[in-house]
């Protein structure tokens, strides 16, 4: 049977994309008018790895907000490619992207090539956050929870004998861990595609990491006998590096009276 023409998704270049951009900057400034600021494209375009099927994603800078929002933006799929516009204030860009926030394993590394006002979007990516290490320490803390909430549903699984649920929990769990890595090694992943990679090379990591990432890989979590093993392995390798940092990860009592560390309150 022959298989249908997708509509939705088609191969560009780079020269395409800078074709799009060239076309939507000046409908961008008029849509914010005397509001705009400036305007910059990020992620793969702007790393100039861009590939057949890559999105383009663009940044405009506003003087303000509508009231009770931070942020706007719209997505468009016009021939064959996803299109993103988000627009905010400086000041929630640096807050949301570049300060360590919960999302900052993935947002840390976002990279602005100006498209309009080059000094302004050079300001911001010139911008490093303040007392980065221990902001990450904090955050790694603070989202262990979530790896020891997602290992155990690996070991509920393991229990159960779920083959037909373990891919999408096994996935969750590295996940999470990755996440939890990027803190403790202050690294930002730069995309997707290579968080395997650059964990790899982080320099603190649960020494069988590797292996998890290798079973990962292989689709290995099928033998549930060798992923038990490895994912506790893993999990006290986690508790030994936290503790060799002097990094409380545990509370002693379940009273919601009682303080509990800053980051670990759910927000």
């Amino acid at each position: 049977m022959q298989q249908g023409i997708m509509k939705g998704i088609k191969k560009h270049t780079h020269a395409d994309r800078e074709k799009i951009i060239e076309k939507m900057a000046p409908m961008i400034k008029k849509k914010f008018g005397d509001n705009f600021v400036a305007l910059a494209v990020c992620c793969s375009f702007a790393r100039n790895e861009d590939v057949d099927y890559s999105d383009l994603e663009l940044v405009a800078f506003v003087k303000s907000m509508p009231e009770g929002k931070s942020q706007g933006g719209m997505a468009k799929m016009y021939d064959g490619m996803l299109i993103e516009l988000m627009w905010m204030t400086r000041e929630t860009y640096l807050k949301t992207t570049l300060d360590v926030n919960e999302n900052w394993h993935y947002s840390g590394s976002d990279r602005l090539i100006p498209i309009i006002n080059e000094e302004f979007i050079a300001e911001i990516s010139a911008y490093h956050p303040p007392d980065i290490k221990q902001q990450c320490l904090d955050r790694a803390v603070g989202c262990f929870s979530e790896v020891q909430e997602a290992v155990t549903k690996v070991l509920n699984a393991i229990s159960q004998k779920n083959h037909e649920g373990m891919p999408i929990l096994f996935f969750y769990m590295i996940l999470e861990m990755l996440k939890v890595l990027s803190f403790l090694n202050q690294g930002p992943y730069v995309t997707a595609s290579r968080m395997f990679s650059q964990a790899r090379k982080f320099e603190t990591k649960p020494e069988s990491f590797n292996r998890l990432l290798n079973m990962a890989r292989a689709g290995g979590y099928n033998d549930l006998t060798s992923l038990c093993r490895i994912t506790v392995a893993v999990f006290e390798e986690f508790e030994a590096i936290f503790e060799n940092l002097g990094l409380e990860l545990y509370d002693d009592n379940f009273d919601p009276n009682e303080p509990v560390h800053k980051m670990r309150q759910m927000e």
